[in-house]
Parts: C-alpha cells; sequence; structure tokens
C-alpha cells in the first residue's frame, strides 16, 4: 500500500469512489432519513442609510447551520444590530432546512455573553485554542 496526496491524475478515480462508496456508508449511518449533503450558504448585511454596519455569513451543511463571522461596526454596537443580524439568519437557516445552529467564539469575548442572551448554550470548551486563548462552541435549536 502506498499512500499519496491527490493530484490530477488520481482526482477523478477519487470522485467515482466516493460515488460508489458513499451511499452504504450514509445509510449505515442515517438510516433512511438523510441529511441534505448539498451545502450551502448565504451572508446577510445591515445597513444604516447607504453605509454598512454589520453583517453575518452563515453556512448550512447537513441541516446543521453555522455562523461563520458576525461583525457589527463600533459606532453600531450596542443599537441592536447583531441581534436582528442573528435572528434573520435563524429564520433563514430554518428555512433553508437547518434545525440546529452553531457557533465558535471566545471564553471571555463580549460575543459569549451575548449569545447567551439569544438562547445559545455552552456546548464544549476548547482550552488553549486559536491564539492560545480558550473558546467555546454554542449552539441553539431552531
Amino acid at each position: 500500500m502506498i499512500i499519496s496526496e491527490v493530484n490530477s491524475t488520481i482526482e477523478e478515480k477519487l470522485k467515482i469512489f466516493k460515488k460508489n462508496e458513499y451511499p452504504a456508508v450514509d445509510a449505515e449511518h442515517y438510516g433512511d432519513i438523510q441529511p441534505n449533503f448539498d451545502p450551502k450558504e448565504f451572508t446577510l448585511v445591515a445597513n444604516t442609510g447607504d453605509i454598512i454596519s454589520g453583517y453575518i455569513k452563515v453556512s448550512i451543511n447537513l441541516d446543521i447551520a453555522y455562523i461563520d463571522s458576525l461583525l457589527v461596526g463600533a459606532d453600531n454596537r450596542g443599537k441592536g444590530i447583531g441581534q436582528k443580524l442573528v435572528e434573520q439568519a435563524e429564520l433563514k437557516s430554518k428555512e433553508l432546512g437547518a434545525h440546529k445552529i452553531w457557533l465558535e467564539t471566545g471564553a471571555k469575548w463580549a460575543a459569549k455573553s451575548f449569545y447567551e442572551k439569544l438562547g445559545y448554550a455552552t456546548r464544549t470548551i476548547l482550552p488553549n485554542d486559536a491564539g492560545h486563548q480558550d473558546f467555546v462552541l454554542m449552539d441553539k435549536m431552531l
């Protein structure tokens, strides 16, 4: 047996292998009710006049939404823009078939309490993560 990196020569063989092998594994793992394997993503933008005041980017995979990023401009924080972006992202995620939404944030960042106020629960702590800071994984059922 030889382990090698995928290159253009074996890329097509890998596609065929996956097409042939995944259906049986998916049936074993998920049974008759298969999750949606077609990933989606969207970005919502909040505008104040003609100026962008914030945005949220969400990806959905296997019927689970993930908040990739949320950013509200410094001059617009504390005005409910972040909350409205999250609420709209949750609604759109649900419309697209997601039943749950999750995110990562710093364990000591203000964002953690922001998400807690919106009903997100901490599921685990990731010690010494990005930038040697503790992070948390949070989620909420939609």
